[in-house]
């Protein structure tokens, strides 16, 4: 049977796509070694993709946060890109693909100071390490403000793609959407990445700031080693 032309289609994540987006997440991030570091045992990283599933659920009713999936379909209407030629199909039955979920990504929108918002806590797994994850979100939130102020601004919480499908466009899609909105609101973006996907957001026009470190232990371990973020922020056109 002939191949039909693979597409790449985004939309709004709905509450039957939580279980996938954790799926894609702990894919996605599993091997990082912040994340090694807070839930350091395979039964609390279990846990936690049941965190995040909970946590998509709850973002995806939030009106302050929009929850984006991009699927891989076949010639779909809508806000959709076509693949190069030599990415058409994602594996030899193009059919297995159509519909799948491969990427998401949490944009966070802006809260101006006077609006009374807060957002959906996290509940974490038992046995996480919370001595780590504070000092992290800390140190985060630290660098948040010396970057961006009291400036509303959309945040790029989470952004993951499924490494099957790794480099075929996903994540130009969900963070093209950011980018979209800041030019039509005025509104920054501003988001933390690993240093391995630095150079993609350089690509895409965002600035890098400054770095992020912090002292860790992998799994529970008694070696340090020193874990590092780049902060970046865009600003519209």
């Amino acid at each position: 049977m002939a191949a039909a032309s693979e597409y790449l289609h985004m939309r709004v994540a709905t509450r039957q796509d939580a279980s996938r987006i954790a799926e894609i997440h702990m894919a996605a991030f599993g091997p990082n070694a912040m994340l090694h570091a807070q839930f350091p045992t395979p039964a609390i990283r279990k846990g936690l993709q049941t965190s995040i599933e909970n946590k998509a659920l709850a973002d995806i009713d939030d009106p302050k946060t929009t929850v984006l999936v991009v699927l891989s379909s076949d010639g779909v209407d809508g806000y959709s890109t076509a693949l190069p030629q030599s990415l058409h199909r994602i594996t030899s039955d193009p059919e297995t693909n159509a519909g799948a979920i491969i990427a998401f990504a949490k944009w966070s929108h802006p809260v101006r100071p006077d609006e009374d918002y807060v957002e959906p806590p996290w509940i974490w797994p038992e046995g996480t390490d919370l001595d780590t994850l504070g000092a992290w979100i800390a140190k985060a939130s630290e660098a948040e403000s010396r970057s961006i102020g009291d400036t509303p601004c959309y945040c790029l919480s989470y952004i993951g793609t499924d490494p099957i499908y790794g480099n075929r466009g996903a994540g130009q899609l969900l963070v093209q959407w950011g980018m979209q909105q800041s030019n039509a609101s005025g509104s920054p973006l501003y988001l933390e990445s690993t240093i391995e996907a630095a150079p993609f957001y350089k690509k895409n026009g965002f600035t890098a700031g400054e770095t992020i470190s912090l002292p860790i232990r992998v799994d529970g371990g008694t070696e340090t080693q020193i874990y590092e973020e780049i902060v970046f922020t865009y600003y519209p056109t």
